[in-house]
């Protein structure tokens, strides 16, 4: 711990432990386990006080004790009596008997948000005030205040779209309503950029129009403002962090793939594909990016196959510097979703047993695919959208 830090630590935080001093306690608290720190806030107002600061999550990762969170918004499988507990709940998790199951539309799918610890290797899924999260919303996380955002998607009974943000405070582990979006938009660009800001772009309307319009979010005063509009509508999107230097990109797979730029603190790209009825070449679930860390003007770009074909890019311009990796799966005729956490890139395949519902995580790392972990029933189906944090 920094001198400055210690000094401000021992002087916000005195008598954490008694009889030891500040920046020593703290030392002592950073090393327990996110799961027991909802009980540790009950000790007192000073131990609740520092739990809840985000600089409580910074002194973990400083220490190497922090743990990495990957979100997913996914269908919820039907429940498996059969089945074992898969670990301890982030929150309080809903009932998922049949016997407390809401009425509702039938082949309607039902949506959860869940939470595979990477660092404990649990799965957890998160309560939610309303039981039903939107369908197809998007996730996004803001790792300096330790929010996670659920944006857009439809509503669960009308299947309209919906302008809906709802923000869940994880040092507190509490829901709480949003501003909404000026426009209801679903299967929309979205991503977190900075320490404060989310942006989205396109998506569909009510009538399943590509829309045009983008708006920027303001975490920390809880506003929406309006951006200049796309050039072109745009759905099916996928939105990527990018650097500060900007340029028309298009991208070729199965078909061409088009990126739309805008000019923001640290750059914003909408990725949108232009398939065909017998080619999909949406972006979403196939491509994840971010900026290189330690770099504001540079990006990273991984784009996903399951065949040989290979990615590439033009620009024209060559202002955008843009890492471009063209990853090959290592399997071939499976549903797969890929993203990333913990600037690694991670893909979730399908169940490949319909008896067990299991699926599997392989992360890549040097040229190498290790198998992370195999995702126990009632997780196994593939995520909408995803995040990542450390707490």
């Amino acid at each position: 711990m920094s001198k400055k830090r210690a000094a401000e630590v021992t002087k916000s935080y005195h008598g954490l432990i008694p009889g030891l001093p500040s920046e020593l306690a703290i030392e002592c608290l950073v090393r327990v386990p996110y799961r027991f720190q909802s009980g540790m806030k009950s000790v007192s107002r000073s131990w609740r006080s520092l739990l809840s600061d985000s600089s409580f999550t910074n002194e973990r990762r400083r220490c190497g004790k922090a743990e990495l969170l990957l979100c997913l918004v996914q269908p919820l499988t039907p429940p498996n009596l059969a089945s074992k507990a898969v670990g301890e709940t982030l929150l309080v998790v809903e009932d998922e008997s049949p016997q407390q199951q809401q009425p509702r539309v039938v082949g309607t799918p039902r949506f959860g948000l869940s939470v595979y610890n990477a660092t404990m290797s649990t799965w957890n899924r998160v309560a939610f005030p309303d039981q039903q999260i939107p369908l197809f919303c998007e996730c996004v996380a803001i790792q300096a205040s330790g929010k996670i955002l659920l944006i857009g998607g439809w509503d669960p009974e009308t299947l309209q779209p919906v302008n809906d943000v709802y923000v869940l405070e994880l040092a507190g582990r509490r829901w709480r309503k949003g501003a909404s979006m000026n426009e209801s938009r679903s299967f929309f660009a979205c991503v977190s950029v900075g320490s404060r800001k989310v942006y989205v772009a396109g998506g569909h309307d009510d009538q399943k129009n590509a829309l045009r319009s983008a708006e920027v979010y303001d975490v920390e005063k809880d506003e929406w403002s309006y951006l200049p509009p796309m050039t072109e509508g745009r759905d099916e999107c996928q939105g990527l962090p990018m650097g500060l230097k900007i340029a028309h990109l298009h991208f070729y797979m199965n078909g061409p793939l088009s990126a739309h730029t805008m000019e923001t603190e640290l750059g914003f790209c909408v990725l949108s594909g232009y398939g065909t009825e017998s080619q999909d070449t949406s972006p979403r679930g196939r491509t994840a990016g971010e900026i290189i860390r330690g770099s504001s003007s540079s990006s990273k770009l991984w784009c996903f196959t399951d065949s040989e074909l290979k990615w590439e890019t033009e620009d024209d311009s060559r202002k955008w510097k843009l890492d471009l990796e063209s990853i090959q799966l290592p399997v071939t005729g499976s549903s797969f979703y890929a993203g990333s956490y913990g600037g690694e890139a991670v893909v979730m395949i399908g169940g490949g047993s319909e008896s067990e519902g299991r699926g599997t995580m392989v992360r890549k790392t040097s040229e190498k695919w290790s198998r992370v972990h195999e995702i126990p029933f009632g997780f196994s189906t593939l995520p909408f959208s995803h995040a990542s944090i450390y707490v």
